[in-house]
């Protein structure tokens, strides 16, 4: 076999990434011709098919997927490396990957990402978003925004403030079915539940009494941001973070109820790996993410 042509691999990697050979050839600033000869050169330089392909899309084939899953992180691992060797420089360069839950992320990230890139316009962002739980070392992850206790004791962690639900309805919903603050009319009426939380459990502000709520879960989702927004359309109250709902309480789409009745206080926290090699994009990154949530979410 030929010597391989790196940017035959990195144009494969494009491809996947990208879903189709236009979008690639935008991502590449290059000539869909070029892109498909530099695909058919790599097949020929390997003796594999890597995709099959149609008229309008392409699916990979079993090599593919796995030649994919191996070049991908040699590519990643070289754009980081060119990015690293030219942090020597004034501008900083290269992929972050962040990871974080969807309702969190969905909220606070947008803003953050945007004002970094205009600071930084050479950094580019992997943005993964779930509600599972990330393990950042194996998936190669360089910051993540964590909400509860750390467990991990292999990652650095700073503290950014505390979060916890709240129970709230839209003002449409309380005036149809007057809740108020009996706890039995509150049973009987619309909830909307989180999949992964099959009972409601409270603290009593007055007394720190734990308690478990009767509730009528109308839907579930395991999306908080999901359940906030069917609550704004009245169809059921919910149970949320308050951070998802700040702006709605303040601006009354949204009305707190049983106010003595909240979630646990919980931390969220900004994570890394801690090792020894953490570039300087991402240091830069972390000290920006932690003072803009400090200073707009979490004051």
């Amino acid at each position: 076999m030929e010597q391989l042509d790196l940017n035959q691999i990195r144009t494969f990697v494009k491809l996947v990434q990208s879903g189709s050979f236009t979008k690639a050839a935008e991502v590449l600033k290059q000539p869909k011709s070029r892109v498909s000869r530099r695909l058919s050169a790599l097949e020929k330089d390997l003796g594999v098919q890597l995709i099959y392909r149609t008229t309008r899309q392409f699916q990979l084939t079993e090599m593919g997927r796995i030649y994919y899953e191996r070049a991908r992180g040699l590519i990643e691992g070289l754009e980081t490396l060119t990015g690293e060797v030219s942090e020597s420089t004034a501008e900083i360069s290269g992929v972050i990957r962040v990871t974080a839950s969807d309702d969190m992320g969905v909220k606070h990230l947008p803003l953050i990402v945007d004002e970094f890139t205009r600071q930084y316009p050479r950094v580019r962002f992997d943005l993964y978003l779930t509600q599972a739980y990330v393990d950042l070392v194996k998936e190669s992850v360089d910051v993540g925004i964590r909400i509860g206790n750390l467990k991990d004791s292999s990652l650095r962690a700073r503290k950014i403030g505390t979060v916890r639900n709240l129970l709230v309805a839209s003002p449409g919903f309380l005036e149809r079915y007057r809740v108020g603050e009996d706890l039995t009319k509150l049973a009987a009426a619309p909830f909307l539940g989180l999949t992964q939380q099959p009972k409601l459990e409270v603290v009593r502000s007055s007394d720190g009494k734990r308690l478990t709520l009767k509730t009528n879960p109308i839907v579930t989702a395991n999306n908080p941001e999901m359940l906030l927004n069917l609550a704004r359309l009245g169809k059921g109250y919910a149970f949320v973070p308050e951070f998802l709902c700040k702006d709605e309480l303040r601006d009354g789409r949204m009305v707190q109820i049983h106010k003595n009745l909240r979630g646990d206080e919980v931390s969220v926290s900004l994570v890394s790996p801690d090792t020894k090699e953490t570039s300087q994009k991402v240091k830069r990154f972390m000290d920006f993410a932690y003072k803009r949530l400090k200073e707009v979410y979490f004051a």
